[in-house]
């Protein structure tokens, strides 16, 4: 492995209830429930392709921007104060940048939110790149923003592993041509036996890989 290209929210950042709380929260704002399987849909999918979906249903008379400005600044007080990374996952970046390997980061999320974040948290100094799923269009499920990450430090796909934690990106990472490694969150528990089948390795947290 000469490149690692890691998905920030579930996977470095113990973040993937903050947006539960979040879709929960604005969709009651907005007069409807959100049930499990409405939530599970969202999952797979960038926010620039939820919000359409989420302004039909909802019947919102509010623009794309408007919408992705207010999920954010529902988002952002926990991002930018009280979110952690998960366990021993500042200790395998450390490795990894002391090793010479390549880091990049691969997000469906919001760049303002992953600065923030990162920013408190003291690893930006271990990320060479970073590639956000707005700037190719499409969801984790095409391997387009791995593919970006890649370039941008230089790597080829096949030397390097992304590491995800949901399904949809290990597919789309597999498709063009990375190794993959899944990792364990509280919000894919469903997941696990489809992840461990995907993936090249699973894993259920970071202290695995440290040694």
């Amino acid at each position: 492995m000469n490149g690692a290209i890691f998905d920030v929210d579930g996977t470095l950042l113990d973040s993937m209830n903050v947006w539960w709380d979040v879709l929960i929260e604005f969709f009651k704002a907005h007069g409807r429930d959100l049930s499990d399987e409405e939530a599970a849909q969202y999952k797979e999918l960038t926010l620039e392709e939820s919000i359409p979906i989420m302004a039909d249903l909802l019947k919102l008379n509010m623009s794309g921007d408007e919408i992705s400005d207010k999920l954010k600044q529902m988002a952002m007080k926990q991002y930018k104060y009280t979110l952690t990374l998960k366990k021993d996952a500042e200790k395998y970046l450390k490795k990894l940048h002391d090793e010479g390997i390549k880091i990049a980061i691969a997000t469906s999320g919001y760049r303002e939110l992953c600065e923030q974040a990162f920013s408190r948290l003291n690893v930006w100094q271990y990320i060479d790149a970073c590639a956000f799923s707005s700037e190719v269009g499409v969801n984790k499920s095409n391997p387009d923003v791995y593919l970006l990450a890649a370039k941008r430090i230089g790597v080829r796909p096949e030397d390097c592993t992304v590491f995800e934690d949901i399904s949809a990106g290990i597919r789309g990472a597999k498709k063009g041509g990375f190794m993959t490694c899944a990792i364990y969150d509280d919000t894919n528990a469903d997941e696990t036996d489809i992840l461990k089948q995907l993936s090249d390795r699973y894993i259920t947290g970071w202290s695995e890989l440290i040694k």
